[in-house]
This record gives C-alpha cells, structure tokens and sequence, in this order.
C-alpha cells in the first residue's frame, strides 16, 4: 500500500490527482482549497529499520506555504500518535534556519491514514484535531492540525449503509484506495481510472460513472 500510494500521489505527473485528495481532507478541516503543491525530498523520522517498511511520509509544500505531511500506515504498533507529534514537531521547528524570526514559521497539517482503528471513543472514521482552549473551545491556532483517517471505520460505516460514496468525495478517494492490490502493493487498472474520474486530466479517460461494489 505504501509503494502503491508513493506511486500515485508522490509523483509530479499526478500532480492534479494529489491536489484534489488533498482538498477533499482539508475541507473538512475549513482550509482554503490548494491550487498549487510542491513535493519535498526531506525525510525524518525513520530511526527504526521496521518504519522504511510499513510506513511511506508524503511530504508536501503548498502555495500557502503550509507543510503537509501525509503518513499511511498498514500495522498497528500502537505509538500512532506519539510518532504523529514527533513528526509534526520535527516538520514544525526545522522551517526556521539560523537568525531567522519566528514568522517564518508556517502551519504543519499530519495527515494519518491507518488501517486499522486507534480511537476507541467514536465511530467517525475522519477525525480533526486542534489546539483549543478547554472551557470556551476558541482555538489557540491554525498552525496545528492532525487528521486520523481508520480506513476499517469507514468500510463498516459504508457496508451498513451509514456512508453514501457519491455524496461525499472523501469517502470516494478512500474506498478506492482501500482497494489497493496489498500482495502485489500497486494500484489496478480499475484503481487508475476510477482515481482519474476523481480528479480527470485532459484526454486521460471518458468513463463517464464509477462503480465501487461492496464485498
């Protein structure tokens, strides 16, 4: 799966492809719609030889220089969400080099897609979490962000007919992703065109209807 997403979204060609995933998840967080992204070389993390096999980061600069670092994770190692603010942490303090102000520094949005469930106390298979302010809720700031997607939520919320793949584009982009060849660890034929349907390039496809079955 890590290969496969690397493949699709890591990659200039596709360019349209990840904007368009990326919006469907920032939009629920109320952030302006990305129009223009800039893949980044810079890795952290990665300190054990077990991480470069189950998890790929994704790191990506938007026009709004706002950093985004997209995880996908296959096995539960059960430190998620430590390893999610020591990676946000490390994002957050490299922005600024020496002698420079703090208002150089940009948001860091982590956006952690897993396959399997880490959050015992709901059901909601897309969680946002922000700094507020305990008692009156105000946020502290925008420079803090993280997104827990638990792709097994949402396939038991779609299979009890909770959630409507057509009336929600997030939903569509991680029901075909969660259809994955995970053996072979690369994306199918039908995989690529219905991602394209998502986000179409010119002269790429004319399918006009996509249809995700339920097993």
């Amino acid at each position: 799966m890590d290969y496969a997403f690397k493949q699709l979204f890591g990659n200039e060609k596709n360019k349209d492809i990840t904007v368009v995933f990326l919006n469907a998840i920032l939009a629920k967080s109320g952030r302006s719609p990305i129009q223009q992204l800039y893949f980044q070389n810079i890795e952290i993390g990665g300190e054990y030889e077990e991480d470069k096999k189950s998890r790929l980061d994704l790191l990506i600069r938007t026009e709004n220089k706002e950093w985004v670092n997209i995880e996908i994770q296959i096995n539960n190692e059960y430190n998620m969400i430590k390893r999610s603010l020591y990676y946000w942490s490390r994002l957050f303090s490299e922005q600024l080099k020496k002698e420079q102000s703090y208002k150089e520094l940009y948001p860091v949005i982590s956006i952690n897609i897993m396959h399997f469930n880490l959050l015992d106390e709901t059901d909601a298979f897309h969680n946002i979490f922000h700094l507020h302010e305990i008692k009156q809720k105000y946020p502290l700031t925008d420079m803090i962000e993280f997104h827990f997607v638990e792709i097994p939520k949402l396939i038991t919320a779609w299979k009890n007919n909770q959630l409507d793949p057509w009336e929600d584009v997030l939903t569509r982009w991680l029901l075909l992703l969660g259809t994955v060849d995970r053996q072979r660890n690369h994306f199918s034929q039908c995989n690529w065109l219905g991602l394209r349907l998502l986000a179409p390039s010119k002269g790429f496809c004319k399918t006009p209807t996509l249809r995700i079955k339920k097993s």
